[in-house]
Parts: structure tokens; sequence; C-alpha cells
């Protein structure tokens, strides 16, 4: 006993002939003083050593006032930190607090029903030990919910185990995090459709269910709430091939995945702000050794995340998913949008267009012909393949929202940069071979763009027409349509060619040569031949981000 004691194990020998000093004593005390010393035994959080005399005092009536029973009740659930693993307490609040509670009148035992239901949750599984026999000096968990005198308490009682299961080691955080909350009508139900999600774009049915339990339970929003907040952090110790495999872990992936979507469903502000810290709590500090990007059991949750804020924001090409929610207010729509640009502002500092993701390297990339896109390669310079590509959009699903966020705003820098060089076209002005380097063919948006376009250059020998290429050493050269070149030098004058001061013949051989090499151009400088099907060069309509 002494070693259980040590450990902080809570037990009674369960033979009571082992302990009738402790009965004779306490039957020797009068009212007052059996409660000074219940209020004195319990005050000390690591009394373990006169857990007998407790369990005499449940045994004697000790006439407890209602105020002395909300300070016994508020005694048992101080969570003390250092106190060794394995005592919860469990064996004292069920014991002197609920003997409290039982003499009170049953009209007046409703005020103590928060304290008791959570030590009833705290104590929900302590009689599956095998201790158990040791532990008969105090109140099972049955006959305590019996104290409220409410069948609905037992109900939940015996439901919470098959909504919200505890597995091993793993303790069952949902249910930390939810607390009292579960006793409300309504909460299980809600639970239990979150916990239905079939993936981070979930069916229709499934939105239309949680859709209705919010506007059934009056209550959602703090259950919401707390779902959003709950720590998800696991020990260092523990490896994802473990966690993956655990019914609690993806449980509470489910229930916060489910959480996010609801969050989203409400249309409330507050709730939908919840959603990025909670992704973005496994995107910065969740990275287990040795292994880039989420692990396995964080992929549901920060693709549920940034979908449901996607598509509460209005964002495109997530069709019925935002249809869904097109009727949200428009404080919710821009908190929703408030949200994913705090996860962009996470991965992405000012002006950055590039992500490390692993072996992959991903970036913001301006197209030819003036689109915009993500382009990810490996560390080799390959393109990624599709299955690649499923692999990064769950590991990586944060830092490539962060670079698809970014688009518009980078698609309208290229967007500029194609309006300054329509008015060059337009205006025929002459840059020196200086300027064409450093302002539009180095330029890290305006190059591809400028790379792309014919331009012409007055040479001693006359004046040379070509497409801009690396040289040797990185020096900028023309290459005509023969393949002749001419290198670009600092004092140079070019200006871009313009085919409506060009032979037909020279236009006619441009129109050919880039439609055979599937140039597209960022502007309309060379003519589309009549008839071709290539994508009109340089059309004027703004370039779609991808």
């Amino acid at each position: 006993m002494d070693e259980d004691i040590r450990r902080g194990i809570v037990l009674v020998p369960a033979d009571p002939s082992q302990w009738s000093h402790s009965h004779r004593l306490v039957d020797s005390l009068e009212t007052q003083d059996r409660r000074r010393l219940g209020l004195a035994l319990l005050s000390d959080p690591h009394g373990t050593g006169d857990i007998c005399m407790e369990a005499a005092l449940t045994r004697h009536p000790c006439g407890w006032s209602p105020e002395e029973t909300g300070e016994l009740l508020a005694l048992a659930l101080v969570e003390v930190d250092d106190i060794p693993y394995g005592f919860r307490r469990v064996c004292r609040s069920l014991g002197l607090p609920l003997a409290a509670v039982g003499e009170q009148e049953p009209s007046e035992r409703a005020r103590y029903r928060p304290q008791v239901r959570s030590i009833l949750l705290s104590a929900r599984n302590h009689h599956h030990s095998a201790r158990s026999e040791r532990c008969r000096w105090h109140l099972s968990v049955e006959e305590a919910a019996d104290l409220l005198g409410s069948p609905y308490d037992r109900e939940v009682l015996e439901r919470l185990p098959r909504v919200l299961p505890d597995q091993g080691d793993i303790s069952n955080r949902a249910l930390t995090a939810l607390g009292t909350l579960v006793f409300e009508p309504g909460v299980l139900d809600l639970l239990a459709v979150l916990l239905t999600i079939d993936g981070f774009r979930p069916a229709q049915s499934w939105l239309g269910q949680v859709r209705e339990r919010l506007e059934l339970l009056p209550i959602a929003p703090e259950v919401v709430s707390a779902l959003l907040r709950m720590d998800t952090s696991y020990s260092g110790r523990t490896t994802e091939s473990a966690l993956g495999k655990r019914t609690p872990v993806l449980d509470e992936a489910k229930l916060t995945a489910g959480a996010a979507w609801a969050a989203c469903l409400s249309g409330d502000p507050a709730l939908i702000g919840l959603v990025a810290p909670q992704a973005l709590g496994r995107g910065l500090d969740r990275r287990l050794p040795g292994l880039p990007g989420l692990p396995d059991q964080d992929i549901l949750p920060a693709r549920a995340a940034v979908t449901a804020l996607s598509a509460a924001a209005g964002m495109p090409g997530l069709g019925r998913h935002r249809r869904a929610l097109s009727g949200l207010p428009p404080e919710a729509a821009a908190a929703a949008r408030a949200a994913l640009d705090a996860i962009a502002d996470a991965f992405l500092s000012e002006g950055a267009r590039e992500l490390a993701l692993g072996h992959h390297t991903a970036h913001l990339a301006v197209r030819p012909d003036g689109s915009v896109g993500v382009e990810i390669r490996t560390d080799r310079g390959e393109e990624v393949t599709s299955y690649g590509m499923r692999h990064l959009n769950g590991r990586y699903v944060l830092e490539l929202t962060a670079l698809r966020l970014r688009l518009p705003g980078f698609a309208a820098q290229a967007d500029r940069e194609r309006g300054a060089l329509a008015e060059l076209l337009a205006t025929g002005a002459v840059l020196t071979g200086e300027q064409l380097g450093t302002r539009w063919l180095d330029h890290d948006v305006a190059g591809p763009l400028s790379q792309a376009l014919v331009w012409e250059a007055d040479t001693a020998a006359g004046t040379f027409t070509g497409l801009p290429v690396r040289g040797p050493g990185g020096r900028w050269l023309l290459r005509d349509i023969p393949g002749r070149t001419h290198e670009v030098t600092a004092t140079d004058t070019l200006r871009l060619w313009n085919p409506v001061h060009a032979d037909r013949a020279q236009a006619r051989a441009w129109q050919v040569h880039l439609e055979l090499g599937g140039q597209r151009q960022p502007v309309r400088q060379v003519p589309l031949r009549r008839g071709s099907s290539r994508r009109p060069v340089g059309d004027t309509e703004p370039p779609r981000s991808s």
C-alpha cells in the first residue's frame, strides 16, 4: 500500500476491518468536527495517507451545508500539475464530495449539476481498473449519476464511449475540450454527425445534416468553438505510424475537420476566425523529425480547414461546396478571407514567391503568354507527376494554399508588365541593351513575357530581328528564324519589332515560326494566321490564374 500511495494511487483496504479505527474515530466526533476534518483532508491534494479517514467520513452523516458542499466539490475538481501520473483524484472526488451532495435535499442538488458532471466525466472509466474491488468505499459512477435524479445523465454516460471512445494511452482530448457540454441535449447527436465526415470535401448530404444540427442546437457555437480550440499536439515520443492507426486520433481529426466546415456553415465570423489558428497549429509546429510535411493524422483537418474557408470566401474552383455556402453574410465571407490571408502570411513574407516542400520546390511562375500559376519541381528540376502532386497536396496543403492565395496579386503584377510591353510596342520606344536586359529580360516577372516577343536591334550591319535567348556566360542574344544570333551589348539600340512596319514575307515567316514552336505571346505582336487552330497570340482577356 505504501508503494501505491507513493505512486499516487488512492486505495482503501478491501477489508473494512483494516480501517475500523477510522470509523470509531469519526463516530466519536460531533458533526461540526467531522465537517472540519473533511474539509482539512480534502484541502490537501496529496493527502492519500488519510484516505481511510475520508472513507470513514463518507459513511457517517456530517450535516454538510449547501455552501460547504460547494466548497468540497471545488476542492475535488482542482487540477494539480505535479501529482504523479495515474493520480486523478477520482476516488476522492467520488467519495466525500458526493457524500455531501447526497446529504442535500433532492430539490437542492441541481445546483451542483456542473460539478457532479465534471466528476462523472473524469471517473467514467475508473471502474474498468482491476483495482475496483478496493474502491467500493465510494460511489460508483452510476450511483453518482443517480444523485441528480436525471436519467438523461446516465444515458449520456452510456452513449459517450460509443461516440467518443478512449483507447490506450491516448487521452480523449475532444472530451477534455468539450467538458460538461456533452451532457447538453443534442450535443452528442452533433458530434456523431461530425464524425461521419467522408473527406475534406464532404458530401452535400453531410453538409445538410450539419446545417440542420446547427440550427436545432442553441449551444452549437460553443461546441464548435471548443473543438476548434482543442489541443491536438502529440508527445514527441509518439511516432506517426503509431498515431495514424489509433481510433481516437482519427476521431479527433474528423471532429476538427467537421468543426471547420461547421464554423463556415454557421456564418459566425468569430467561429470562422478560429479555423485558421487550428490549421496553422498543425502546419508550423507539428512536423515530425525526418518526415517533411504534415503527419498523416493532420492532413484531413488541414485540407478541410482551407477548403471550407475557401468556399466561404467565394474562391473559384469549389463548385457545389461554394454554392452550399453562398448565402453567408458579407462579414462571414470577409472573416474567411482574413483567415486565408493569415495562412498565407504565416508561410510567405511580403514579395516571397517560393517555398521548399521537402525534396521539391514550389514557386509562383509567370508563363510567356502572361498567365500565372504554381509550378512545382523536384530538386533535380523535374516536373512533378500527377501521383506526386496528390501526395504534395496532402502533405503541404498549407504551403500550397499560401502560394495559391498569392496568385491574384501576382497575376495583377504580370498584367501591369503586359500593359507596359503593349505600350512599348505601340510607341516604338527605343531601349539600350543595358535597359533591355535589366528592366525586361532579367526581370523576375517581365522576363518570361519579354522573352516571348520579337525584338530588333540596330547594328553596324543593319537591323537584326530575333527572339531573346541566353548565350554563353549568361549573355543575351537575339536569334533570328534561320538560327543566326546577335549578341546584345550595353550600347545597342533596340525596340520591339512591329509587323506593321515590316514586309508581308517577314511577318508571315514569324507567324509560321512561332506557331511551329508553340510560342505564345503576352501581347498581340505577331498576327495569327487565318484558320490557324492555335490559341490567339496575346489574347486581350486578362490571364486566368491557375
